[in-house]
């Protein structure tokens, strides 16, 4: 395939970046709506946690097909159905009476998200070619920050002029430009060599990923005894195990364990992941101890949660600049410790806090988030062949799925322990979760403390051959 122009390579980043960016909007928009809908449904709060963790669960574990389906049906055709699949099933959340039959769609939206996400990421990585992935993930994320800027605000808005159930609506004008878009700009690429695919792998890494989430489910029940928890962890722990021995076996397993013989990779991914699963928490935390901890309207609430995003937006652009000066482990060990830092924060947070503060903090909490996220995202794909990034990306973005609905998760059942038999949810509760979620950062510094001197700078991905 001949070279792209720069400006295609940008308008299909672009375009990649708006399926990014529904997704962003969809998920800010269900959280900042979390106690009107649950009042509406007659559900707990804490329980609607759900709608978004049963998202990202699909991604995560439907997240390896991805690339045998771009190399089987081709990577445009299948980006394409993930879009009117992911639309559907946001479409349909909307008629459905009650929380499990939105639990169920939305697990449907998170296969389509599954095709979506790593697909996208794989043509614009190819669009771009060798040796640019930092600038390929730039023009690719700077977009998708619009999301958490955009969506509490929206949300916000809608929850307190119409019925909530329009928010599922929101992201279809969205949907329909990534759809036109990709049509029309993304190269016929050929297909990739289809070899068989690991179904049995599939199977075994899904029922892993789902039996660690029943236990973390299991845990936020202030009633559940410790030992079902216990087991079904034990249980996640041991089924993944089994999967790790069987793709030692097999040429092309579901999940490319094999990747993380590469330090960057491994790092990238266990070191990001464990950041992902403290930092990520706040998305759900902090709307939430506004309006049920604080007492805020949605829309104050929602604007004070914007700041995040909007932390985020004007970050982004000096992550290049702080890696190429100062290299990914100085660079990572001090955002760990700011996002570490802005969660502690929070904790301390109270009604007598001036609006200034609360402003101040989500600006940090959402800058050191994002720029946490990207810098650990080009160190996961720096160094890598583009025969690998199928398989790369797939297997990378099931950990970063699953990590980030394990910190929702996790803080969730951390309010719900402590809630106990509370009618209510109070701020004290919402102060001690976000104390012990700061800590959960802190355990990535050794893993990025063994980054080599030639990881610490961003290692352009090397040509074929």
């Amino acid at each position: 395939m001949p070279p792209l122009s720069h400006a295609r390579q940008v308008s299909i980043a672009f375009v990649v970046a708006c399926a990014f960016l529904m997704q962003g909007v969809d998920s800010t928009l269900l959280t900042i709506a979390v106690p009107v809908i649950a009042a509406d449904l007659g559900a707990s709060p804490l329980a609607l946690h759900l709608l978004i963790t049963s998202y990202l669960l699909s991604l995560a574990v439907f997240m390896p097909v991805s690339g045998w389906f771009a190399d089987r049906f081709g990577a445009r055709r299948v980006y394409s159905g993930a879009v009117i699949l992911f639309m559907t099933a946001s479409a349909l959340c909307a008629a459905m009476p009650d929380l499990w039959s939105m639990v169920a769609l939305r697990l449907v939206q998170g296969f389509g998200g599954a095709l979506m996400t790593p697909v996208g990421r794989m043509i614009v990585l190819r669009a771009f070619g060798p040796g640019r992935t930092l600038e390929a993930m730039t023009w690719l994320t700077l977009p998708t920050l619009l999301g958490p800027l955009m969506g509490p605000v929206i949300g916000a808005v809608l929850i307190e002029s119409f019925d909530w159930r329009i928010l599922f609506f929101v992201n279809l004008p969205v949907c329909l430009v990534a759809l036109i878009g990709g049509w029309r700009l993304f190269p016929e690429q050929p297909k990739g060599q289809v070899t068989r695919f690991d179904l049995t792998g599939f199977a075994i890494a899904g029922l892993s990923l789902v039996l660690f989430q029943i236990a973390i489910e299991v845990m936020g029940r202030a009633t559940a005894p410790l030992l079902p928890t216990v087991l079904a962890m034990a249980a996640a722990v041991a089924v993944f195990l089994i999967y790790v021995r069987h793709a030692r076996r097999v040429r092309h397993p579901a999940l490319e364990v094999g990747l993380f013989r590469k330090p960057s990779f491994m790092i990238g991914v266990v070191a990001g992941g464990i950041g992902r699963a403290g930092l990520n928490a706040s998305a759900f935390l902090v709307p939430l101890m506004l309006q049920l901890g604080m007492g805020f309207r949605p829309l104050t609430a929602g604007i004070l949660a914007a700041m995040a995003g909007l932390g985020a937006f004007a970050s982004k652009p000096i992550l290049s600049r702080l890696l190429q000066r100062f290299g990914f482990r100085p660079v990572l060990v001090w955002l760990t410790l700011a996002g570490s830092g802005s969660l502690a924060l929070f904790a301390l947070a109270g009604p007598g806090w001036p609006v200034w503060a609360l402003v101040g903090l989500a600006l940090l909490a959402g800058a050191t988030r994002t720029l946490h996220f990207n810098a650990v995202n080009t160190l996961t794909y720096a160094g890598l062949r583009d025969h690998e990034l199928s398989g790369a990306v797939s297997s990378a973005g099931v950990f970063q799925q699953l990590t980030m609905g394990l910190g929702i998760s996790l803080s969730a059942a951390i309010l719900s322990q402590l809630q106990g038999d509370k009618p209510l949810v109070s701020l004290e509760d919402f102060q001690l979760t976000f104390f012990i979620m700061a800590l959960i950062p802190l355990v990535s510094l050794p893993f990025v403390a063994n980054l080599r001197p030639t990881a610490e700078t961003p290692a352009p991905r090397p040509a074929n051959g």
